[in-house]
């Protein structure tokens, strides 16, 4: 049985990945996270050992790879969006440094990084792009995505130095999955134990329908946008960790685009989520042109600024929204075996089925 350390293995990719290790069988798994998940917990999974620490500390990263003794790191971990810039460079650069010398000082050779399309982005339109026409620029488009960025290069220069490597990028992500701890299996019918942890793009489409601002549309809807379900990109997952296991050669200091093959309007998508909400479709559109919007944002910006508050409304979200981005898997399908088996239809479905049987209740605990 192959030894895995899933690092960020609490958080919402991470825990998949676990659930789809312990759910494949041939892995002992152990989990470091900055937040220890208990049986109570959601995505809590029997068998597998949960340790505790920060990757920023390097002496707490070093530990659990050397108590852990894995054949293979899944490195995770990642700040959510929204967060101050000093996060991200502390996480995504000295938080991987760390890892990638806690992995050579316990000799540990394989190593699967988990960074984000976001890292090649920089505003521009991509047009199914694949992973050979385009490169890490030298400036990321922001804090979050320059240092995935960053990221990359030191993982690329660890395999240069000898590890085998391997880069994913996934795109935005939601998705559901119910996991039965009492029967240890996949149980896509049983609501009472429902895990999943998307806590990000769900609860921001729920506030926007609970606030009726979903009768608002920046730009002209005619791009298309990638996303993915979180139990697909898991899966990605656990393939390039079986093929750096058993085959590095084919796979090692590669990168891949992890998406579910299925781009679209972004707007399409959006509603596709508030229809399963409970919006009816009938409320007037108004079309905000993508320049009116841009300046709009950078209104925003300045008043957040001035007052020193925050907002989710800036360029950043303008330019994602009506712009197109879109990109080539069709690597990841010949190397890793990768095919998306869960559509965007189904992955909104369930994820909106566990939001109004649990997430609503937590996040509206979360926000008294």
């Amino acid at each position: 049985m192959n030894s895995v350390l899933v690092i960020g293995g609490s958080g919402f990719l991470g825990s998949h990945v676990v659930e789809q290790l312990v759910n494949d069988g041939g892995y002992s798994v152990t989990v470091f996270d900055i937040r220890q998940l208990s049986e109570s917990d959601d995505g809590y999974c029997s068998g597998v050992r949960y340790l505790q620490g920060s990757i920023v500390d390097s002496s707490s990263i070093e530990e659990a790879v050397k108590t852990s003794k894995p054949d293979a790191v899944l490195h995770t971990a990642s700040p959510v969006h929204g967060l101050p810039e000093k996060i991200y460079y502390d996480v995504n650069v000295e938080g991987t440094r760390n890892v990638i010398s806690a992995c050579r000082a316990a000799g540990v050779k394989n190593l699967v990084y988990t960074s984000s399309t976001g890292a090649v982005w920089t505003g521009q339109d991509f047009h199914g792009v694949s992973e050979d026409r385009i490169g890490l620029p030298v400036k990321g488009y922001d804090a979050y995505h320059h240092t995935k960025a960053v990221g990359e290069r030191l993982v690329l220069s660890a395999q240069q130095d000898g590890m085998n490597t391997v880069i994913l990028r996934p795109c935005g992500m939601t998705g559901y999955r119910f996991f039965s701890r009492v029967e240890g299996q996949w149980a896509t019918q049983d609501v009472r134990r429902p895990s999943e942890r998307d806590k990000q793009l769900i609860w921001r489409m729920a506030e926007v329908h609970e606030n009726k601002q979903h009768t608002v549309q920046i730009g002209d809807n005619t791009n298309l946008i990638d996303y993915a379900y979180a139990g697909n990109v898991a899966h990605a997952h656990v393939l390039a960790c079986a093929k750096l296991l058993t085959q590095p050669n084919t796979v090692s200091g590669q990168s891949f685009f992890i998406t579910n093959g299925e781009p679209m309007p972004p707007w399409d998508f959006s509603r596709m989520i508030w229809k399963e909400l409970g919006d009816d479709g009938k409320g007037r559109i108004t079309v905000i042109p993508r320049f009116l919007g841009l300046i709009l944002a950078i209104l925003a910006e300045i008043w957040c600024r001035i007052t020193g508050s925050s907002t989710q409304f800036n360029r950043f979200s303008v330019r994602f929204i009506t712009g197109t981005q879109w990109y080539n898997i069709d690597k990841a399908r010949k190397l890793l075996g990768y095919k998306p088996t869960v559509t965007l239809g189904q992955a909104v479905e369930r994820t909106v089925k566990w939001w109004k049987t649990t997430g609503a209740a937590q996040h509206a605990l979360q926000k008294h």
